[in-house]
């Protein structure tokens, strides 16, 4: 492309100039959170439990037989992970949830017709207006298996106490498998 005039240039760089900035991405407005931050609330749990990490008395139960271990090195973010997953405050949820809530707690209910894994979230709020327990109900079906689960966290003083999940995996051609994990921190 050869410029025949300074004018017809500076025609191109303006208009080139414009296009690029009509382009460019405006930051975002912060979503605001329509559900309690769950994910954010537990992260920030995780983070005071790397400063100061506790030890957790954790009982595993796998198809009957039964495991029981002190853990003094815990890695919460894999051993929370489905806590941390179960935050309903995505983009694609904003209207899929109907809101329960009242006074004192927070409850989640996946709306007929949706289809996502988090069937409910409940949450108990103490007088400061943190959790005091929450409650998740899962469930996924597919082609290959069925899985359910309930989870539970229990809190004194806005710190986690006690953590249990509760679970079925079956696969269509196989037995079910059921799982329970119980856990519960301990202060020394």
């Amino acid at each position: 492309m050869q410029i025949q005039s300074p004018v017809r240039f500076l025609f191109f760089l303006v208009s080139f100039m414009w296009m690029m900035s009509a382009c460019t991405e405006e930051s975002a407005p912060e979503q605001k959170e329509l559900y309690f931050p769950l994910a954010s609330y537990i992260s920030q749990e995780i983070r005071a439990m790397q400063k100061h990490p506790p030890r957790v008395h954790k009982t595993m139960i796998l198809d009957g037989e039964k495991e029981v271990k002190v853990i003094a090195d815990m890695d919460w973010e894999k051993e929370w992970a489905l806590f941390i997953e179960s935050d309903l405050n995505k983009p694609a949820f904003d209207k899929s949830y109907d809101n329960l809530s009242d006074d004192g707690f927070r409850w989640y209910s996946l709306k007929i017709g949706e289809n996502l894994p988090v069937k409910k979230l409940k949450i108990q709020l103490d007088a400061l207006e943190r959790p005091a327990s929450i409650e998740i109900e899962m469930s996924q079906t597919n082609f290959l298996f069925d899985t359910r689960k309930k989870m539970h966290m229990n809190f004194v003083d806005g710190k986690v106490q006690t953590y249990s999940i509760e679970g079925m995996q079956q696969m269509r051609w196989g037995s079910p498998t059921h799982y329970q994990l119980l856990g519960v921190l301990l202060t020394k």
